[in-house]
């Protein structure tokens, strides 16, 4: 349902620019952003935002665990919590808004321990029908995308 991907894993001289055009192959990339150190170095992470989020559901199937310049990316869809009306005491509000927060984390970084099994399922299932690219076919991928 997300439009945007969290990338980690990136080797420190990757670009807004690489991310634009290497995402770009898969669909309208609104945002491609880095983050950085205080001293304005990268950190190895960055986010992707789509125009259409089913394309950055692919680009998690496509790209996660491949290689980019000889360090595999790690790419997750960013869950957004739910948002809830805000209750100034902690009642019946608080409960709900609990159970929606648990199907949250089961898709989020805390999904480990409890439902991440079935995240990384489906995603194994995909790889097997497509092998993911090498790291030649990016690069041949991403030359071919700046020249044009």
């Amino acid at each position: 349902s997300g439009n945007k991907i969290l990338i980690g894993n990136l080797d420190y001289g990757v670009t807004e620019g690489d991310l634009r055009a290497l995402f770009g192959q898969i669909g309208h990339v609104s945002r491609a952003t880095l983050n950085h150190d205080r001293n304005g170095r990268s950190n190895g992470t960055g986010e992707v935002v789509f125009k259409d989020p089913s394309h950055a559901s692919m680009a998690v199937k496509k790209y996660h665990n491949v290689e980019l310049d000889n360090r595999k990316m790690k790419i997750e869809m960013f869950a957004q919590p739910m948002q809830t009306t805000p209750a100034p005491s902690g009642g019946n509000a608080g409960r709900k808004s609990g159970g929606s927060n648990s199907n949250t984390n089961a898709q989020g970084s805390k999904g480990g321990r409890r439902r991440g099994g079935g995240r990384r399922g489906g995603s194994s299932s995909h790889s097997d029908k497509r092998p993911a690219p090498t790291k030649e076919e990016l690069d041949a991928d991403l030359d071919t995308y700046m020249e044009g």
